[in-house]
């Protein structure tokens, strides 16, 4: 395997490869924010999907995760070209991973049966194209640098520029409403809806006007509408997509190989990556963080739409919030050179689990105080996402420090299986609350039950959940002292085996 050995695996990273990086992880948010932002709302209010079907398929592809997603780590740990073990796959599943993302935007006219199926493999096919990408991309942190301060500096350049990808997908909604409202004036007047239809229309408030049509045709327009506008912007972002992993895959390089003596044990590498005690409190953690993001991210469409009656008024709190991730990352290394990450991270954790519950306050017509609230706690947890994916880097290093064996991949891909599974909870409960309390996608509104579950998601339960990822950080134990002692010991037993 080809390795840039130009510099010490311990130097400083240049800006070029950073950015360049950090623009892998924008592509893969493009795929990523858009099925988490918006594919529960279109699989229920879109293509006619119910909620427990929905739900049901999402967490079924994270079961297949479990599967999936460590043979990705245990393949790309085994891979060899001269290219490197990790950054070959951004090349080989970029085309793959756009084009399934067009297909899960793509509404093919079937019974419901075959809609369920067709949703459950284009969601399928994009989780797996997905990890094929994303998770060798993540685990190329690990092999970049050796320093910690330069992998918490370049995840935080990944993900400043992955929320640029978060914060262009969540105009979304803005766009497909852009892009269908001169079609639906048109169909409102042929059929004859009232001026305060029309006014309503021109204010994108959907529900409302759709209350006024006494033929029912208008949802039925809108619905096709929307269809074809979220398969175009699908196109759209999956043709950017392809472009930037290729500029990442040409910025990088890896400076970091196991050991020359390591030979492949499958057993063994499972055995060193789950009996590392600061490893699974990391993965406990991930799969709770991710639990409480989707269970927030699944409802928030529908709480604008039913709750405060502006769909819009989604897109801004989708940008705020992107703007706040964006500002908030660039915190992350400021504060681990005054304070140690665990304490930075259960801190925040902490503010932004107070500050979500709040979120429950506001009224439909309380737009500032809703939009403050939120920048607020995603200012408060935004120094914590560069955090978690450094400090795994952390742990891989430590356990080949103590291991003598290096899996890069596979303590990426257990995290990132995390990460999925914790997705997959969030959604299956989702879809499994708003059916119990009867809520129906194509209805024009909701039960008084359906509407309080979603404020609930939306607020109190994921406000808790930080609460509690605050309390499991208790007893992650890897300080700053203990990882200098182990960078040393690595660099020189690396130089030894290169002598």
């Amino acid at each position: 395997m080809k390795i840039d050995l130009k510099h010490n695996s311990a130097s400083t990273l240049s800006f070029k490869e950073k950015f360049g990086y950090g623009l892998g992880d924008t592509a893969s948010h493009f795929s990523w924010d858009m099925a988490g932002m918006f594919l529960f709302f279109y699989f229920t209010d879109v293509y006619g999907i119910s909620a427990a079907a929905a739900g049901t398929i999402m967490m079924a592809a994270r079961i297949w995760d479990a599967v999936s997603d460590p043979l990705v780590g245990i393949i790309s740990d085994r891979t060899n070209t001269k290219y490197g073990k990790f950054r070959p796959y951004m090349i080989w599943f970029a085309i793959p991973l756009s084009i399934s993302l067009v297909l899960l935007f793509t509404t093919p006219d079937f019974e419901n049966t075959g809609k369920i199926v067709y949703a459950a493999c284009a969601y399928f096919l994009l989780s797996t194209f997905y990890t094929a990408v994303n998770l060798p991309y993540s685990a190329l942190s690990g092999v970049m640098t050796s320093d910690s301060g330069q992998r918490t500096l370049l995840n935080q350049y990944r993900f400043f520029l992955g929320f640029i990808g978060m914060f262009i997908v969540s105009f979304t909604m803005y766009f497909k409403n852009y892009l269908i409202i001169d079609d639906v004036i048109v169909f409102a007047k042929s059929i004859n809806l009232s001026p305060e239809a029309l006014e309503f229309i021109g204010n994108y408030k959907w529900v409302d006007a759709g209350l006024l049509d006494s033929t029912g045709k208008l949802k039925e327009m809108i619905t096709l509408l929307e269809q074809e506008a979220f398969q175009l912007i699908a196109i759209i972002l999956g043709v950017a997509g392809v472009i930037l992993l290729i500029f990442s895959y040409l910025s990088t390089n890896e400076r970091i190989e196991p050991p020359k003596n390591q030979k492949s044990n499958l057993k063994e590498d499972f055995k060193n990556v789950f009996g590392l005690r600061p490893w699974v409190i990391l993965f406990i953690l991930g799969i709770i963080t991710f639990v409480l993001i989707l269970l927030q991210g699944a409802v928030i469409n529908q709480y604008f739409k039913y709750f405060v009656k502006s769909e819009n008024d989604a897109t801004i709190l989708y940008t705020s919030t992107t703007i706040a991730l964006i500002i908030g990352v660039l915190l992350a290394r400021p504060l681990t050179k005054r304070f140690e990450k665990r304490s930075v991270y259960l801190v925040c954790s902490a503010i932004s689990g107070v500050l979500t519950m709040a979120l429950y306050i506001p009224g439909p017509d309380d737009f500032y105080l809703l939009q403050i609230t939120n920048v607020l706690s995603k200012l408060a947890i935004a120094p914590t996402i560069p955090l978690l994916w450094s400090m795994i880097a952390d742990t891989a290093d430590f356990s080949e420090w103590k291991n003598k064996r290096r899996a890069t991949g596979l303590f990426f891909s257990a995290t990132t299986f995390a990460q999925k599974l914790g997705g997959g909870i969030a959604t299956g409960l989702t879809g499994l609350i708003l059916t119990m309390v009867n809520y129906d996608g194509s209805a024009l509104e909701q039960p008084e039950d359906a509407i309080l579950s979603i404020r609930l998601l939306f607020s109190i339960v994921p406000g808790l959940l930080y609460l509690v990822t605050a309390i499991v950080l208790f007893w992650y134990k890897l300080d700053d002292k203990t990882l200098a002692m182990v960078k040393v010991e690595l660099e020189t037993r690396r130089n030894n085996n290169n002598n």
